[in-house]
């Protein structure tokens, strides 16, 4: 099966709303945390939970031109002229390294080499414009796309459990790098 990455453009817009975003949640990266501060440990490990339904995002045409104006980068792919994904990636003004903001496939086109063929087009981006690594930060529910930035050479790195709330039963959002 074919991939084709090239940037976006406002022509695809409409097509990228159409993607299947959901994810299956069956298990959590879990933390551990022990021993006294400064002398922390951490420890992750996955956690079996209740199978539901995840959405990543809901995309709008607007708020997709919004995404094309702000992004550095701005890639999709396709598959036999169908849409089959995206990927976004930022450069913030503070350091030397790329955000993958975002990064779906459509859920019927996943684990077809859609993902890996946005991610090698984005180190090569980085790589040509000098940069020392990309990061990501996906939820600790979304397991198959840790796994997957682990099969691409990524790394943990660390993790915020305050991220999006002040509750410690919410799952922490997990630090991820690769070296370029």
């Amino acid at each position: 099966m074919a991939v084709t990455v090239r940037p976006a453009n406002q022509t695809d817009l409409p097509a990228l709303t159409a993607i299947d975003l959901s994810y299956t949640i069956h298990r959590l990266l879990s933390l551990e945390r022990s021993g006294q501060a400064p002398e922390l440990t951490f420890q992750f490990r996955w956690d079996a939970t209740e199978p539901r339904e995840g959405l990543y995002d809901e995309l709008d045409v607007d708020g997709l031109r919004v995404a094309l104006d702000r992004t550095d980068l701005f890639l999709v792919a396709s598959v036999e002229s169908e849409c089959a994904g995206y990927l976004m990636l930022v450069l913030p003004d503070y350091t030397d390294a790329g955000e993958i903001t975002d990064l779906a496939v459509h859920r019927p086109l996943r684990d077809r080499g859609v993902g890996r063929a946005l991610v090698e087009a984005a180190v090569t981006w980085a790589q040509e414009r000098g940069l020392r690594a990309l990061w990501v930060e996906p939820g600790a529910e979304m397991a198959r796309a840790i796994e997957f930035y682990l099969s691409m050479g990524f790394r943990i790195s660390g993790f915020n459990d305050r991220m999006y709330s002040n509750q410690d039963e919410e799952p922490p959002t997990i630090y991820m790098y690769l070296d370029l």
